[in-house]
């Protein structure tokens, strides 16, 4: 880690209800995890639907003789049942125009059928739980805000160059994969990208650059929705493709970058250096820093009108380098968001997103949404390796809860400058993962496995499983793209950057592990020979220090009461949160919590995050503040990395 200290992301997918633990990527930048999404809304005051059937059971939020009628009104999302009739369309739209609020009720508009997908409407509770009784309707759910993300902060470099080299078994884990008669070769690649190419059996060093097919994405559209991007930096200028903005409501129209975070997803996507599909179309959908669930839906239907509209039905990835948690009591939230993504997914579109990075905690599990569905839909969840193929540190998703990992520590894009940078998280294992898929979409090979209407989005997550393949044995299942480069032609020296080569042409071997023809493999069968070094053990991991000495608390500091104090903890359902690292606090941790304690506060969690890179510890703390009384229910427990856990109130 560079500075030595993480910041402490809370991503909070409903404020005041969900768990949140943080999120972080590094090496200067953030995570897995953003707000977001582009939204359109049309307001929906004059209409000429009629309705045939009245809902006179549902309460008016004017009628004054009505429990209900004392009850403030929320913004609710309501969400359309697929399949529904104009006439139930109808009769829904004219019992919402009766309930709620005045100017508050909208729609958004699905291309494909002119039909609403979903209302958005502020209404009273118990006109939400009549509302989504009626057969029209899938949800009904709040329409909450997402707490702001922190700028981004620094992290630990890969320990990768302190391993035995990777080859993976020999032989391909598919026989059936044709192979591209034309392949792009990046010389200059770094290790990270040559991963995506590493055939089994192959070495990294044994590799002359990145391989990829030449058709590079050319033709598919990804949507890169973030916190924008930066369009003066060389990996977005660079893109040949085609290359836009998208903004959501509240977002600077401006084509820029404001976390930091965006620029980097984008150039591991398609950018010339560092991206996977060279020549694929990008969208940045820039994000807003203040994020409504109506808005993330808004996103999904928008993303699938442009598709529509631009007639791009499996030729179309969405990636999402984020997640939010959502509390039990909000199931009709989770529902509502399968449901959408289910949808676009059945219009062949592609959705991949990221596990988290919260294993650095002793979270193991994934925990956040939309990976969540990666049992039971076809959206692809992609963990984070070091380039060798081990798991990384912060990589969230045991084999499975994860469709495929790719390498998780990186070099980027800026979303500042004209540079780049060096980040960590699966947020950027993510679009690497994405671009291999637009790749695949491209190629005329694949038209036949992948292009089944209706089946592109189950199709391709299979491809995606049938040729990954573990580079260390007991380690996760790492994308591999298909190609083998090791009988590519060499450049010549100085030469650099992306050039095509014929699979067939005279060539030269990076190493003696490479295969001595420079013919490509039969299509019939990928194999290639294992290389000539043998694997040597891994090095055994010095044992770790022991732990810096635990903090002691005050029972009565400021004012405050000690009424909690346990170690392997963490804290939910908090107001706000702050870490100590990006406040810049050095010591006098308790004090800081306690002052950060204003307003309506009434009660404050203080933890220590154990955090350890480089062969030390780095302990940074973590404040959360309640405008609640405090309860022990607050509590998460299992957090291995935690220590010195104490609540104040």
């Amino acid at each position: 880690m560079l500075s030595g200290h993480l910041l402490w992301l809370a991503v909070l997918f409903l404020s005041n209800g969900a768990l949140c633990l943080p999120h972080q990527d590094g090496r200067s930048g953030l995570i897995h995890s953003k707000r977001h999404y582009f939204a359109r809304q049309v307001p929906f005051s004059n209409t000429t639907l009629t309705a045939s059937v009245p809902f006179s059971t549902i309460p008016s939020s004017t009628a004054s003789t009505t429990p209900s009628s004392t009850a403030t009104p929320s913004s609710y999302v309501i969400l359309v049942k697929q399949g529904s009739t104009k006439e139930d369309i109808a009769d829904l739209n004219n019992t919402l125009t009766r309930v709620a609020s005045p100017g508050s009720l909208s729609e958004v508009t699905s291309d494909r059928t002119g039909l609403p997908v979903f209302f958005q409407a502020e209404i009273e509770p118990a006109q939400a739980d009549e509302i989504g009784k009626l057969p029209s309707v899938d949800a009904v759910t709040l329409d909450e805000k997402l707490e702001d993300e922190q700028p981004p902060a620094s992290a630990p470099a890969s320990t990768a160059s302190h391993r035995p080299t990777a080859t993976g078994p020999p032989g391909s884990p598919a026989t059936t994969v044709p192979y591209p008669s034309d392949i792009g070769l990046q010389p200059d690649a770094l290790d990270e990208l040559k991963a995506i190419s590493q055939p089994p059996g192959a070495s990294l060093p044994d590799l002359p650059g990145f391989g990829y097919a030449s058709e590079a994405g050319k033709g598919v559209t990804i949507y890169v929705i973030d916190t924008g991007a930066n369009a003066e930096n060389p990996e977005w200028t660079g893109i040949p493709g085609k290359k836009g903005f998208m903004y959501a409501p509240g977002a600077s129209q401006e084509e820029t970058d404001f976390l930091n975070h965006g620029s980097c997803v984008a150039s591991k996507a398609a950018g010339p250096t560092y991206g996977t599909a060279k020549e694929a179309d990008v969208i940045a959908v820039k994000l807003p820093g203040d994020l409504s669930i109506s808005a993330i839906f808004t996103a999904l239907v928008e993303i699938s009108n442009d598709v529509y509209q631009k007639k791009l039905e499996g030729k179309a990835v969405v990636n999402m380098s984020l997640g939010s948690r959502i509390p039990h009591a909000l199931s009709t939230t989770v529902t509502a968001y399968k449901l959408l993504l289910v949808a676009l997914m059945a219009e062949d579109i592609i959705i991949v997103t990221a596990s988290g990075n919260d294993a650095q905690y002793g979270i193991d599990d994934v925990t956040e949404y939309p990976a969540l569905f990666e049992p039971t839909t076809d959206i692809i969840v992609v963990g984070a390796v070091e380039n060798d193929g081990y798991r990384a540190f912060f990589s969230q998703g045991p084999a499975d809860q994860i469709t495929v990992s790719a390498p998780g520590f990186v070099e980027c894009a800026s979303g500042k400058n004209s540079g780049s940078q060096d980040l960590y998280g699966t947020s950027f294992a993510t679009p690497a993962v994405a671009g291999v898929i637009a790749v695949w979409l491209s190629q005329d090979e694949y038209k036949t496995r992948l292009q089944v209407p209706g089946k592109v989005a189950a199709n391709v997550k299979a491809m995606v499983k049938s040729l990954a393949y573990s580079r260390i044995e007991g380690e996760p299942p790492v994308i591999w793209n298909g190609i083998d480069p090791r009988g590519l032609a060499c450049p010549a020296p100085g030469s650099g950057g992306n050039q095509r080569r014929q699979a067939a042409a005279s060539g030269c071997q990076a190493t003696s592990a490479a295969p001595t023809s420079t013919s490509p493999p039969a299509a019939s069968t990928l194999s290639t020979a294992p290389a000539t070094t043998a694997v040597t053990p891994t090095p055994s991991v010095p044992a770790r220090p022991d732990p810096p000495p635990k903090p002691t608390w005050d029972d009565n500091p400021q004012g405050f009461t000690k009424v909690f104090e346990q170690d392997g903890v963490g804290s939910h359902s908090y107001d706000s949160s702050l870490a100590s690292s990006y406040a810049g606090v050095t010591d006098n941790f308790e004090q800081w919590c306690l002052s950060t304690c204003t307003g309506q506060c009434v009660a404050v969690f203080l933890v220590r995050v154990l955090q350890f890179s480089n062969g030390e510890y780095d302990p940074y703390f973590i404040c959360t503040t309640y405008n609640q009384i405090w309860s022990n229910d607050f509590i998460q427990t299992g957090i291995t990395d935690y220590d010195a856990g104490v609540a104040f109130k």
